[in-house]
């Protein structure tokens, strides 16, 4: 019986597929429902309401990830959350962001993007960006990456070819906030603000991520690379998100926005994409010579 359920997980199953879209929607959906009621109505700080949104959303992925456990043992080291491709694969991935971040930075100031820079690093600045981090990695990174780049991509992939799947992952990416936001907007009346931009930025940061776990085969370089992107968004190129003073990096733009365009989506996501679809096609190509 126990390996006739194994048997099934691995085979294409529309209901799983369209299971882990909706539990990923309403867990997104009651976590930033839950925080913004603390913050907004019982006057909870920004900070320990989005601590807590991540303690729901992660806690929640926590007990999904156990009940998938006990039927399918593998279900860890399917999508990743066990094992990698090699030690060196993931120091480079974890390497990758960084070089992109000093890059981006050097080449916006070389061309004269971004001028009077100076790096603010106080105590203050560190530890926002510390506890910002553990924030993103319960509230996004976590639980995000299990659902979409694991469980929602390996259903995918029973199906569809690599390139497929690497498709149309970033595409339900994109309808799992466009899914919360319509329910936010008929419970609450909240307007729905998801721009085309956003769309595009989803899309191609959810090609970077699948491609992330591709090259290292591990989701656990995914969560990283999920939390150095949102951390670099919010204390470098937007100069300090939810406060002007806690901005890792200080500097005058040519037009509002540059940062967040050049830095974050064209070098930290677009030339992600670039540089590992040739890491990735080399590997796949070298393994069929092995062959």
């Amino acid at each position: 019986m126990k390996g006739a359920i194994q048997l099934d997980f691995l085979k294409f199953s529309i209901g799983r597929l369209v299971l882990y879209f909706v539990l990923v929607s309403l867990f997104l959906f009651v976590s930033a429902s839950v925080g913004q009621y603390l913050i907004e109505m019982q006057s909870l700080s920004r900070q320990l309401g989005m601590f807590l949104q991540g303690i729901i959303f992660t806690a929640l992925t926590i007990i999904v990830l156990y009940l998938l456990k006990r039927k399918n043992p593998d279900v860890l080291a399917r999508i990743g959350l066990k094992g990698m491709n090699s030690f060196p694969k993931l120091l480079v991935g974890i390497a990758l962001p960084f070089i992109l971040l000093i890059s981006g930075i050097l080449t916006a100031y070389l061309l004269g993007g971004i001028e009077n820079v100076s790096l603010n690093l106080t105590t203050t600045v560190v530890l926002a960006i510390l506890i910002n981090s553990v924030t993103a990695f319960l509230y996004e990174a976590f639980p995000e990456e299990v659902f979409i780049r694991g469980l929602i991509f390996e259903e995918l992939h029973k199906k569809y070819r690599f390139i497929i799947s690497l498709i149309l992952q970033p595409l339900i990416f994109i309808a799992v906030p466009t899914a919360v936001l319509l329910l936010q907007t008929v419970f609450f009346g909240n307007p729905f603000t998801l721009t085309i931009a956003q769309v595009l930025l989803f899309f191609f940061f959810g090609i970077a991520l699948q491609l992330y776990r591709e090259y290292t085969g591990t989701l656990w370089m995914n969560i990283i690379f999920h939390v150095i992107y949102l951390e670099v968004a919010r204390y470098i190129s937007v100069g300090g998100m939810y406060a002007s003073d806690v901005a890792l990096l200080v500097f005058d733009e040519t037009f509002e926005g540059f940062m967040l365009l050049y830095l974050s989506f064209m070098f930290i996501v677009i030339l992600s994409v670039v540089v590992l679809s040739v890491l990735v096609f080399i590997d796949k190509r070298g393994g069929k010579h092995n062959v």
